[in-house]
């Protein structure tokens, strides 16, 4: 099963309400001068232009907050035909152009409300966010900086800045910026989510929880407190209260991928397996494109043994990452279960071509190599996981077996050795090792061996075990 995710409150997204300032004066000022004998025909009109760009403007905006985007710019496009000098407008329609997720257009909108008003700390602010959205970090800093210079009341860019600083790891910077937004606003509840986070990665879990629930205390509806809250109760070991923090975080925000797909986590180490599925339906249905939901969902239909489910779930996260060795090895290991040896030793090939390092996908292949009677491929798989995990056990006896069966029964008894000395109470490494020392005459050894083998598998419950270590100490 794939990480568990922790997900911060992101204040560079919230994009910055801008109250409207009456910009027209200068316009219709600038008509009044005029000394022509049309002068005033000329004003008169300019006049009538500006009060129909005003028109526009206020029903593009009721349209914005009723999230009719694209009408909203329609009618920001008939406001600036009328009026190209309007900067509420270019704004407005910036922001519409962001909801419908038009980073660059909104930048050029901002572009445009900055070379008529360049002092418009507002739009700078807003263009950094974007700028960070678009992964230009150093754009977005200076803008959020030259920002902050024009405007020092403009604290949410403090706490964008500090979000910058934490996801490239620098969290006592981080955590200073923090701070000094909370000894001038208290009660700003992004930057205690943001401070709470900071907390939890320098390990002060108290502190993080305290910052969340204060943030709570100040915003009972703040979906991001109670996701973040969540996902620390469930890395404590606190399912429930995991799972209470999240769904009242959808309670909050009914379409929140993250608090969706956090949440199908928690239900997964709880093996309710059904509710993980129903969160993580609901997260493909939000967020199609969305690949580790598809990989999760796909890994539990796996479990459940609905083979044709978890195979169009793992081919669909293949189409969205056709590089993913961990799907490929997922999709692999279901068609080993299913028989189907060459087909599964294909994925498992093509899972380390894209990642060579992925000790599972080894071990799973040395397994079918064995099957399909290639014993020195399948030594030669188990080798390469234990150079990559000097610890793994199971790779260890595995190769003991493929040598053993190969006849190499001084190789055999040295991997059962190291088996022993990971886990000395693995009853299986026991027998095999004392099987090879009966074979070669150690009697003493064999019988030793076969003692604690049988001790052990009468202590775990595995009759078959006990019964054939006892005959072959009857035999010696």
């Amino acid at each position: 099963m794939r990480r568990h995710i922790f997900i911060s409150q992101r204040a560079f997204p919230t994009l910055l309400a801008l109250s409207l300032a009456t910009v027209l004066a200068s316009g219709v000022s600038s008509v009044s001068a005029q000394s022509s004998s049309e002068a005033p025909s000329a004003a008169a009109q300019q006049a009538a232009s500006v009060n129909a760009a005003k028109d526009y403007v206020k029903s593009a905006q009721d349209n914005f907050k009723n999230r009719q985007y694209r009408e909203a710019i329609g009618l920001y496009n008939q406001a600036l035909l009328r009026y190209p000098s309007y900067e509420d407008a270019y704004y407005g329609r910036a922001m519409a152009k962001v909801e419908l997720g038009d980073r660059v257009g909104a930048i050029g909108d901002l572009n445009e409300v900055l070379r008529l008003n360049p002092s418009q700390a507002m739009a700078i602010g807003q263009r950094g966010n974007l700028y960070y959205q678009l992964g230009d970090k150093q754009s977005a800093a200076k803008d959020w900086a030259n920002a902050l210079q024009l405007d020092p009341t403009l604290t949410s860019l403090k706490v964008n800045s500090a979000y910058a600083n934490m996801e490239a790891g620098n969290l006592d910077s981080a955590l200073m910026d923090l701070n000094e937004v909370l000894r001038q606003q208290p009660t700003n509840v992004a930057a205690l989510i943001n401070r709470a986070h900071v907390k939890q990665q320098l390990g002060d879990r108290p502190g993080a929880m305290a910052d969340l629930s204060q943030a709570i205390q100040l915003k009972p509806e703040s979906p991001e407190a109670y996701l973040n809250r969540g996902l620390i109760a469930q890395q404590a070991g606190n399912s429930e209260d995991a799972i209470q923090d999240l769904t009242l975080a959808l309670k909050y925000k009914p379409d929140y991928v993250e608090a969706l797909y956090n949440r199908s986590i928690v239900y997964t180490t709880q093996s309710r397996f059904d509710r993980a599925v129903a969160d993580l339906s609901q997260v493909i249905q939000l967020q199609p494109t969305k690949a580790d939901a598809y990989y999760q969902r796909g890994t539990l239909y796996a479990i459940s043994r609905n083979r044709a489910a978890a195979i169009e779930d793992f081919e669909q996260v293949l189409k969205l990452r056709p590089e993913d060795a961990a799907t490929f090895k997922a999709v692999a290991d279901l068609r080993a279960d299913n028989g189907d040896l060459s087909g599964a030793l294909e994925d498992y090939n093509r899972a380390l071509r894209f990642n060579p390092n992925l000790a599972d996908a080894y071990g799973s292949r040395g397994k079918v190599r064995v099957k399909l009677g290639d014993l020195s491929g399948a030594v030669d798989d188990y080798t390469r996981v234990i150079s990559l995990d000097t610890r793994n056990t199971q790779a260890f006896y595995q190769r003991a077996q493929a040598r053993q069966t190969m006849g190499d029964g001084m190789g055999a008894i040295a991997d059962y050795s190291e088996t022993l000395r990971l886990d000395p109470r693995h009853a299986e490494a026991l027998y095999g090792r004392a099987t090879l020392m009966a074979q070669s005459g150690q009697s003493m050894a064999a019988k030793s061996d076969f003692k604690l083998a049988s001790q052990l598998y009468l202590k775990q419950g595995k009759a078959e075990g006990y019964r054939t270590t006892l005959n072959w100490l009857k035999r010696l």
